[in-house]
């Protein structure tokens, strides 16, 4: 959302339609993670393939697709904990790929935060459309509705707070 407010091309990649259908009118380009030939398609909407790419799945067979889709020099975030080893496929850093972990944003968050507030609030960053809140009590509900694509982000509000 945030690389489409600043103009550049983004594709977004999941497996559920919901999720697909919300980056659509957020104005990315949905791709399903089971499209054959996933990386071509990706360098194809980017003109020769992705500077960026971040991937918040875990799924090594994602992120070798994702470092496929990066244009020489390109760079690949990882968000989402790895539970398992990250086999990489030959070649996949070949050409001044990088791939690095992401914590917390890597953000200065005095600066960004601000920033982000100034494009929510001129309609170019509706993150509070990724947004379901659930009482902490209802945590396997928000686990089970993050898992099957009816929510994008799941907050969970301790009791005795309001929503």
């Amino acid at each position: 959302m945030a690389a489409t407010a600043a103009g550049a091309v983004t594709v977004a990649v999941d497996r559920h339609p919901e999720r697909l259908a919300l980056a659509e009118r957020l104005r990315a380009i949905p791709l399903h993670a089971a499209s054959a030939g996933l990386p071509g398609r990706i360098r194809q909407l980017t003109d020769g393939g992705a500077q960026y790419a971040l991937d918040t799945t875990g799924s090594a067979r994602l992120i070798n697709d994702a470092l496929r889709a990066l244009r020489p020099t390109g760079h690949l975030g990882l968000v989402a904990r790895l539970h398992t080893t990250l086999p990489l496929e030959p070649g996949a850093l070949d050409r001044g790929r990088r791939i690095s972990h992401i914590c917390e944003g890597d953000a200065v968050p005095g600066l960004l935060i601000p920033r982000l507030i100034r494009l929510w609030q001129a309609e170019r960053f509706p993150f509070d459309q990724l947004i379901r809140t659930y009482p902490l009590a209802d945590i396997n509900e928000a686990e089970r509705d993050c898992e099957t694509g009816r929510v994008v982000k799941p907050v969970l509000i301790p009791e005795g707070r309001k929503r």
